[in-house]
């Protein structure tokens, strides 16, 4: 039985944590249980490459070479069967270490094929799925490099042990840059306090401010003393005589 790293499959094996990191192939295992396999048609392909063996999709399967049954050579047959699983309760005693699950198969999902059974290829070319010639690439481009040298730095480590890694290396370099910002002894910085009445706002336009304002003023107290002369005359041009 090849056993995958997340989904359910040996009832001795406790569920992983995961999270945040999203094992794409066991979700989309999930799915397709669901439905008949023809509703999935990826997971004949898969069936294809694993027969093939296919390195890259066998470490979708397991990174752990020596957890893969057939990591010496390709399976010859492969059929895939549907079990219902259930966590298992404290009530179940059972001799020696106590199972996580319990399950019950369902039914056959996929029949037994192998490399040129004409079932197998008939639903491949049914779902265009046979292979093609890729176009040709640079080998020495940089994008496929980069690529390349990418998945050979995290060939050995798991999905979420790079997510979490990446999450750690983030979060060390956002706290390394707040303690940087903070100021390293001294004097503290002097808090900005606001202009005192009567005090110009800033040095640049305070005096032209000031000026102008004297001028409003000095404006102002000539309208008042033309007023208070406009009205002294109109008084005494209508004072009456005796």
């Amino acid at each position: 039985e090849i056993e995958f790293m997340y989904k359910p499959g040996n009832v001795s094996v406790a569920p992983p944590v995961v999270a945040p990191h999203q094992p794409r192939l066991d979700w989309q295992m999930w799915f397709a249980a669901l439905d008949h396999h023809s509703s999935s048609p990826w997971f004949t392909s898969f069936v294809y490459r694993l027969l093939q063996g296919k390195e890259d999709v066998i470490r979708l399967v397991q990174v752990d070479e020596s957890q893969y049954p057939f990591s010496a050579r390709p399976p010859v047959y492969i059929r895939a069967r549907l079990y219902k699983y259930w966590f298992t309760s404290s009530a179940e005693g059972s001799q020696g270490p106590a199972p996580w699950w319990r399950r019950q198969h369902f039914q056959e999902f996929f029949p037994t094929v192998s490399l040129g059974d004409p079932a197998l290829e008939s639903l491949l070319s049914q779902h265009g799925l046979k292979d093609k010639l890729s176009p040709l690439r640079p080998v020495d481009a940089l994008l496929p490099w980069l690529l390349r040298s990418l998945r050979q730095l995290v060939r050995p480590f798991s999905g979420p042990t790079v997510l979490w890694s990446l999450y750690l290396v983030a979060a060390t370099v956002c706290l390394l840059r707040a303690l940087g910002r903070r100021p390293r002894g001294g004097a503290p910085p002097a808090r900005h306090k606001g202009p005192r009445r009567g005090e110009p706002t800033d040095r640049g336009g305070g005096e032209k401010n000031g000026q102008v304002r004297r001028k409003e003023a000095k404006e102002a107290e000539e309208k008042g003393e033309g007023r208070a002369r406009g009205a002294a005359d109109g008084h005494g041009g209508t004072k009456k005589k005796k």
